[in-house]
């Protein structure tokens, strides 16, 4: 089973939205969802990580789907 991965966060849903619309355009499957920044210093130093959103796509796809977005 192909684990979704992190590809890149963004500011708001519009952007989100925006960057699944280019990668389905091409076949690649995504999401935009509101996980917890674990690299946050919060985070680190113990406290609560705050929650950002993050384009999801499958591992498999992660350097295909950088190669789209690179190309915008």
């Amino acid at each position: 089973m192909d684990e979704p991965s992190r590809l890149m966060t963004v500011r708001d849903e519009a952007e989100g939205a925006e960057i699944c619309e280019r990668l389905r355009a091409v076949g690649i499957k995504c999401a935009v969802e509101p996980l917890p920044d674990v690299n946050s210093l919060a985070s680190i130093w113990g406290g609560q990580a705050r929650t950002v959103l993050f384009v999801l796509v499958h591992q498999h796809d992660v350097t295909r789907a950088r190669g789209v977005i690179a190309k915008h």
